[in-house]
């Protein structure tokens, strides 16, 4: 049994949430302004601030999904369980549809393991811990029945 925990700041969740609701603020006054009766002649600058605000909205919503939060991967025999802030959820190997590593040129500094597992998607990032991205994706491949090529010193992304 192999445990990953993947930890994310409050600063980052409150940041989103200031932006999102900065920009909702500022430009849902602009468009308050203009229907008041305000600067009628910036009707395109308007539209565009009704835009930007809904992208403020996006933000501030945005920010209580749960790649915001904490997250536990817990890989054992027969399946792999996920904690969130929101509960646990419990997959079983033969449910993914996708696995891929992604390793950078510069392979020592941080890899990533995305598995897809019907319509949810998992991405974890392993900063300076290249051993133990390889032994999950390893484990993942064993138990999924894909093969796993491990990387080479002489193949490396980019080389022709």
């Amino acid at each position: 049994m192999i445990n990953y925990h993947i930890r994310k700041k409050k600063r980052t969740r409150y940041t989103f949430r200031l932006v999102g609701l900065a920009i909702t603020i500022i430009c849902v006054s602009q468009v308050v302004a203009f229907f008041m009766g305000y600067g009628r002649s910036h009707k395109i600058g308007t539209f565009f601030a009704f835009v930007f605000g809904l992208y403020g909205i996006y933000l501030f919503i945005s920010s209580f999904k749960g790649r915001f939060y904490n997250t536990d991967y817990e890989f054992k025999e027969e399946e792999f369980t996920v904690r969130t802030h929101r509960g646990e959820k419990t997959y079983p190997y033969s449910d993914i549809t996708d696995l891929n590593m992604i390793i950078p040129q510069n392979e020592l500094i941080y890899s990533i393991i995305q598995i897809v597992v019907g319509k949810e998607q998992f991405l974890m990032p392993f900063t300076l811990k290249k051993d133990v991205a390889s032994q999950i994706y390893e484990l993942l491949c064993e138990k999924t029945g894909r093969t796993y090529n491990k990387p080479t010193e002489d193949a490396k992304e980019g080389d022709n």
